[in-house]
Parts: C-alpha cells; sequence; structure tokens
C-alpha cells in the first residue's frame, strides 16, 4: 500500500509540473461557502454573533498556516487549547471545558460521538473547509442543548461557477504523505463539490532534548503511526428563486497508534499500548424556503455514523487473544439522526424573531472483552438510546441605529429507559456602538448538558444516578479600532457550573461535582497597516477551581493559566509569502492518584514557519517547519509532542 501512494505521488507531482507549464495564464476560482447547514444566520447583521465572541478561520487562513486538519487550524484561538492525552487524540478544550463541553458541527450536522459526547478533530481534514465559526461561552440558543463551552461550526465549500479544482502532494518526517483533491462545478441552478485526502505517516520523532525513560527510548515515538482518508461530497440545487436544496455526505477512515505514556510515577496514567481504527459516515439534507412577504424556513434531516475498534495489547502491539492478562477489545457503533427546523419571521426595523424545534436518536453499542492483570475474562455488551427533544426561540432587534438586542430561549427533554429529565436554557445579550469603532457588548447565558451513554451505561464507569450539568456564562467585553488600520479586543467572562460531570482521579465511576467555577480574560489584537503585512497578537488568562465543598482543589487538572499566541504574514513582490507563528502556555498542574500532592507540568514555547511560493498563478510551491526549535513539551503530563519536523508541498489550482 505504501508503495503504491509514493509511485501515486511521484505521478501527481508529475502532472501538476506538466499541467502548470500548460495552464501558466489559467484563472483560478475559489470556491463559494456552503450556507445551508448554518444554525444560525451570519453576518455584519446578526446580533447574536456580535454580543459574545466569535473566531472566525478562513479557507485563506487555513492555507497560509499549512494546517492539514481540524485542531491544527484552531488551536491559536484566544481561549482554546488543544490536548493530547493518554488516548492520543487531539481534544479540544474552550476555557478550561472538555472537548463534551464542545458542540461540534459539520454544516450544522452533530459530530460528538454518542457514547461520551467527544470528537476527533484530527479526523477533519481542511481541503474541503470554507469557514470555521467558534463562538466561545453563551451560544445562540438555537443550537439547542449541550455547547456549554461553545460550539464549532465549520461551514464547507460549495461549487463556483464554471469548472475548477487542485490536486495536491504533502511530503514530511516520519516518511508521512499527504494526497488531496477537489473540484467543483456551479452553474445558474445548481452545484457541485468534491474533495478527497489520503493521509499516511509512519512515526513521528520526538524532541532532541526529550530524556529517555524505561517506556520511552528517544529518537522514533512508539506506536505513532497513522493512517486517514477522507472523501466528502456537496449538491446544491435552486428549483425556484425562493427555495433551494442540499445534500451533503462524508466519509472518513482512520488506523492508528495511541503512543504510550512517557514516564512512570505517581503523576502519570497508567501505561498502555493500545490501538484504534475508525469509520464514519455523515450526510445531511438540507431545505432553505423564502416564502412571500417576511415569513422563511430553514430545515434539516440528518445521520451520523461512527465505528470505533479499540484493542489494547501487551507490549509488543500484537494480538494475545482472549486470554492474555492486561488486554482487552472493544467493537463500538454510535449513532446520531434527528430533524430540526428553524421558522424566521423578519419583522423589518422591530426585528428577528426565531422558532426552533429539534429531534435527535441518539444510540450505541459496543461488544467485547478485557483481561485484567490477574487473567480475569470480563465480556462487554453495552448498549444505550435515548432521545433529545428541544423547542428553542430567539428574538433580535436593533431598537436604535447603535443597539442591538437579543434575547433567546429554550426547553429540552432527555428521554431515556430509565429516567427523563427536562431544563431550561436562556440567552440575553446586548452590543453597543459607543463611537464610531468602539463597541461594548455583553451577555448572560444558561446551558445544559446532558449526561452521554457513556457515562450512564459503561459497565465500569456508568451512573444512572447522574443529573445534567448546568452551565452559567457571564461574558463582557469591547471591541476597539486604533489609528493604523489596528483593532482591539478585550474580552472578560465567568461561569459556575453545578452538577459537573467528571471522573474523579483514582476513581471508576463518573460522578458529578458540586460546583467548578471558570473565569478569565483574553485580549487580542491585529493590524493590517500595510497590504502586504498581517500581525496578530492574543492573550488568554484563565482560572480554575473546584469549589465543591468537600474539594481541595484550587486549580483543576491540564488547564493552562497563561496562554500567549503571535502571528505573521507577509506577501513579498515576487509572489512569495512567508508565514510564522509563536505559541506560549504556561501554569498548568496534575494530581497523583489521590488527589493529594499537585506538580507543575512545564511551561513552553512552540515556533511554526511556512514559505510558500505561487508559480504564473497555477502552482503553489511551499515548505514549512512544524516546532522549529525542537520544543520538548506535553499538554497532559507523561505524553510529550513531536519535536522538530520539517515539511514540504505542492498544490495545482485549475
Amino acid at each position: 500500500m505504501k508503495s503504491i501512494k509514493v509511485r501515486l505521488a511521484a505521478m501527481l507531482v508529475g502532472a501538476m509540473m506538466a499541467g502548470g507549464a500548460a495552464n501558466l495564464q489559467a484563472a483560478t476560482a475559489d470556491e463559494e461557502v456552503y450556507r445551508l447547514g448554518e444554525v444560525v444566520v451570519s453576518g455584519e447583521a446578526s446580533v447574536v454573533e456580535s454580543v459574545g465572541v466569535t473566531h472566525k478561520v478562513t479557507a485563506e487562513e487555513i492555507q497560509k498556516r499549512g494546517v492539514r486538519t481540524l485542531d491544527e487550524a484552531i488551536n491559536l484561538l484566544p481561549g482554546v487549547t488543544v490536548r493530547v492525552g493518554g488516548d492520543g487524540t487531539p481534544r479540544i478544550d474552550i476555557r478550561g471545558l472538555r472537548t463534551r463541553h464542545v458542540k461540534l458541527l459539520l454544516n450544522g450536522t452533530p459530530f460528538n460521538a454518542t457514547s461520551d459526547g467527544q470528537f476527533a478533530p484530527n479526523l477533519i481534514s481542511v481541503e474541503n473547509i470554507a469557514e470555521i465559526v467558534v463562538t466561545t461561552g453563551g451560544a445562540s440558543s438555537l443550537y439547542g442543548a449541550g455547547g456549554n463551552a461553545g460550539v464549532i461550526n465549520v461551514i464547507t465549500k460549495k461549487g463556483a461557477r464554471g469548472a475548477h479544482g487542485s490536486a495536491g502532494v504533502e511530503l514530511a518526517e516520519g516518511d508521512t504523505q499527504l494526497l488531496r483533491a477537489t473540484a467543483g462545478y456551479g452553474a445558474d441552478r445548481y452545484d457541485v463539490f468534491v474533495s478527497g485526502s489520503l493521509y499516511e505517516r509512519d512515526y513521528w520523532e520526538l524532541s532532541d532534548h526529550f530524556s529517555p525513560s524505561s517506556t520511552e527510548d528517544g529518537g522514533e515515538r512508539e506506536n505513532s503511526d497513522y493512517e486517514r482518508d477522507n472523501l466528502f461530497a456537496n449538491i446544491g440545487f435552486a428549483p425556484t428563486d425562493a427555495t433551494l436544496i442540499g445534500m451533503t455526505v462524508n466519509y472518513l477512515k482512520s488506523d492508528f497508534g495511541k503512543p504510550p505514556v512517557a514516564v512512570e510515577d505517581d503523576f502519570a496514567p497508567n501505561l498502555r499500548y493500545e490501538r484504534e481504527e475508525d469509520e464514519g459516515f455523515n450526510a445531511q439534507l438540507a431545505l432553505d424556503h423564502d416564502f412571500k412577504g417576511p415569513l422563511s424556513f430553514k430545515g434539516w434531516a440528518y445521520y451520523n455514523k461512527l465505528n470505533t475498534l479499540e484493542n489494547r495489547y501487551l507490549s509488543d502491539y500484537e494480538t494475545q487473544g482472549a486470554g492474555a492478562p492486561g488486554t482487552s477489545r472493544t467493537d463500538a457503533e454510535t449513532q446520531i439522526s434527528g430533524i430540526n427546523g428553524q421558522l424566521r419571521y423578519d419583522m423589518q426595523r422591530y426585528g428577528v424573531a426565531t422558532l426552533g424545534v429539534m429531534y435527535e436518536n441518539n444510540d450505541y453499542e459496543a461488544l467485547g472483552f478485557s483481561v485484567n492483570n490477574r487473567g480475569r475474562l470480563s465480556t462487554v455488551d453495552a448498549s444505550g438510546n435515548f432521545q433529545l427533544y428541544a423547542t428553542t426561540f430567539e428574538y433580535e432587534v436593533t431598537p436604535l441605529p447603535k443597539l442591538g438586542l437579543v434575547l433567546g430561549g429554550g426547553y429540552h427533554w432527555q428521554d431515556r429507559a430509565d429516567k427523563s429529565d427536562g431544563d431550561y436554557t436562556y440567552l440575553v445579550g446586548l452590543r453597543y456602538d459607543l463611537f464610531d469603532g468602539t463597541r461594548l457588548k455583553a451577555s448572560h447565558a444558561r446551558k445544559i448538558r446532558f449526561p452521554t451513554l457513556r457515562d450512564l451505561y459503561d459497565p465500569e464507569r456508568g451512573n444512572l444516578d447522574l443529573d445534567a450539568e448546568v452551565t452559567w456564562n457571564t461574558e463582557v467585553g469591547f471591541e476597539q479600532d486604533l489609528p493604523a488600520a489596528t483593532t482591539v479586543s478585550l474580552t472578560g467572562f465567568y461561569m459556575d457550573i453545578e452538577d459537573f460531570i467528571e471522573r474523579p482521579d483514582g476513581e471508576v465511576q463518573v460522578q458529578n461535582y458540586e460546583k467548578y467555577e471558570f473565569y478569565g480574560v483574553e485580549v487580542a489584537a491585529e493590524n493590517r497597516y500595510f497590504d502586504e503585512l498581517l500581525l496578530r497578537a492574543s492573550y488568554s488568562y484563565l482560572h480554575s477551581e473546584d469549589k465543591s465543598s468537600d474539594s481541595n482543589r484550587d486549580q483543576l487538572q491540564n488547564r493552562p493559566e497563561h496562554k500567549v499566541v503571535l502571528e505573521a504574514a507577509y506577501q513579498l513582490p515576487w509572489n512569495m509569502s512567508v508565514y510564522g507563528s509563536a505559541m506560549w502556555v504556561a501554569n498548568a498542574y496534575t494530581y497523583n492518584d489521590d488527589v493529594t500532592i499537585k506538580k507543575r507540568i512545564p511551561e513552553y514555547l512552540v515556533f511554526d514557519f511556512r514559505l510558500s511560493k505561487k508559480v504564473a498563478n497555477a502552482l503553489d510551491l511551499y515548505f514549512g517547519i512544524h516546532n522549529a526549535f525542537d520544543a520538548d513539551y506535553v499538554t497532559s503530563y507523561g505524553i510529550p509532542h513531536a519535536g522538530r519536523a520539517m515539511y514540504g508541498g505542492v498544490t495545482w489550482k485549475f
């Protein structure tokens, strides 16, 4: 398989060079944005987006940075932490809340696993992404339950008028190969867009500063191979000027190792040797109809399926059979299906009112076995399902030219075999343009998150007595335009969470924690004085604490207090561009098994660099370095990240 991909890469490079020579003056067409899947209407007039913090990462920014997956695309945003733990999968934390508190949408389709509410962002490739919208804190009530930390909406490309596309190949250290391609076509009444990628890595290298341990020698990271295949397509059709119909399908497959913990002490996770295979499919059918007059309707029907095979081995990563101590195998399937409808009434200067209804079914099934260190065999046969129902309402109005208000709310139900539960959410917010270029904003929201199927029914950690989490989120901030094409923003936030669902350190069963508290500040600045130069800087501060009456944790585990990011992109005169970033993270802690001793995780500073050159508007040649200064760092104690890694590639656009 590997030799075939190498030959394919060589053939693709040759074809690109030939195509580039034959199309030196060919104009490239940029793909348009697929808006049918957006739950909330975006744009300058959207009040609900402007009362809180909304970050947007465009396809152009993704290309400048040279990132490959969703987690890499957003890891520099204020308040966002990408953390890799013992499961080997990058996790996106927002303001100290975990991935399971973040709602991930792909064109409006929920992408969180039904079993534990999490998602694997490294399975989402970027070649089909037009825009990533990250909304932190008090997001729109129309998103429904969950998303207590925020919402990540991945909005894909769609076919522009005419035929266009791209093909690219990238090679990197660790015998890494990435092949990707896109194609699109648009006409008056329909458009088509398809994309795909093949990614394969044999290993990645640890930093030269890494100190060998009893479990890791250094050099090539043990069990760090990775394969991923993605295929995506969407079709849009406009039967009339008032009606849009869209269909989106996405397929992914991966096979990878989970590198073991690299230290053995009281603070490190247990030593495990694991591998995982994933295969997923999701589809969405969307409808947008504008009735004559102020009324319009948007609706979605969606289906998301993910199969996950997890194997735990002895140290040699070979199958030991069902009788070997310390081994396990779990084959799990999660399915999400549902419908979502929104009726929007535009009263012009009297505001916009939106009524939403939602139904969603979540299914989970897992089969397998586990053998403890004494050789005792246990079978895994877990299943469960629940249904979610919601009715939501949101009203946006601009009563004065400088003032915007939003009021939203909803009631949500979780219906399962052993229990039914319901609770409410709300959002109130305002923005006020104090002066030209000065905007004040504030919002307050109540969010809920129901326990997941794994929280409830997992044979080891499940707890049927869990209550829903409740989060109160308050944000206050301002945005200011300064001379020399400079903008700055400052946001303060406070989150009070009751019945936080988490598994205690050193324990097995999940439980509700009485009260968690998070507060912090995010500062961001951007300068575009020179057309060829972009400068960005941000600082995030986070305080996290377990405020439960019986707790002694003054800071929660793996939640860094400080994050500083600097970015620069410069367009040189000869069709060459350069990009660089630096990220400094400090003051994260971990605890020992019985949570009696706290230990600081070393701070780290990571630099990335990328150089690209356009050749006659058809070819884009690029070279980059991840972790250019070869920092040895961790985001979860005992799990080191990759050291310096160089890569290069070429993309042909037509």
